[in-house]
């Protein structure tokens, strides 16, 4: 089988095969668009996209379909900011905000966590999802002095009322690893931990329906 669009070496984050395949990678006819893992020729490929703009301090907010929650522990979606353009981008851990829905591995792990760069344990917050169904809202509001998270269920635009009957999870940082603005583009990503297959051998997917950035003060 020919693997078209498919990555001829590995990269990170993984590493992995990335693919740009219209097996990985495609926008439906109701507008959303699709990451998929899929194996090729017994070599599985991930999928990413990123933005070619960048937003700054606000709110990004991911519309997801599917079941995040769910998936083998060896697979990791990711939403946020990165920085892979400025010359300091190293030293800032490539100004990087994270919502992940993964396991790492561990089949026992809490299957969520939001993030800043670099890793630590106050810089991450894990918890447990569990979803009510199909679709699920993600966001943080980025600021100089604080990142606010908050994960819901259902597709809300605004806090729905009352809130604690959609609430997911919420968390605010206000420490020292804050970033700021200069290169950074939204990205989102399905990969595999360190490469690794499916311990259930089955490909995944997931769908963003929108996604939608709103600036600081807006």
């Amino acid at each position: 089988m020919e693997c078209k669009g498919h990555s001829r070496g590995e990269m990170g984050p993984g590493p992995n095969y990335f693919s740009s395949s219209h097996d990985n990678v495609w926008v439906d006819d109701a507008g959303r668009l699709h990451l998929k893992v899929t194996r090729c020729n017994d070599i599985w490929y991930c999928a990413e996209i990123f933005s070619t703009q960048t937003f700054g301090y606000g709110t990004y907010r991911f519309f997801i379909d599917g079941r995040p929650d769910q998936f083998d522990p060896n697979i990791v979606l990711g939403l946020f900011t990165y920085d892979s353009i400025s010359a300091d981008a190293p030293a800032v851990y490539h100004r990087e905000i994270d919502i992940e829905f993964a396991k790492w591995g561990d089949p026992h792990a809490l299957n969520t966590q939001y993030s800043i760069q670099p890793p630590k344990a106050s810089n991450t917050e894990s918890f447990q999802t569990l979803l009510n169904g199909y679709r699920s809202t993600h966001s943080f509001k980025w600021s100089p002095s604080e990142i606010k998270f908050m994960s819901l269920h259902g597709h809300y635009s605004k806090p729905p009322n009352p809130l604690e009957w959609y609430l997911i999870k919420d968390w605010s940082y206000t420490g020292e690893d804050i970033p700021n603005t200069r290169n950074e583009k939204a990205h989102l990503n399905l990969w595999l931990m360190d490469g690794r297959a499916p311990i259930d051998q089955q490909d995944a997917e997931i769908a963003i329906t929108k996604f939608e950035f709103e600036p600081l003060n807006h």
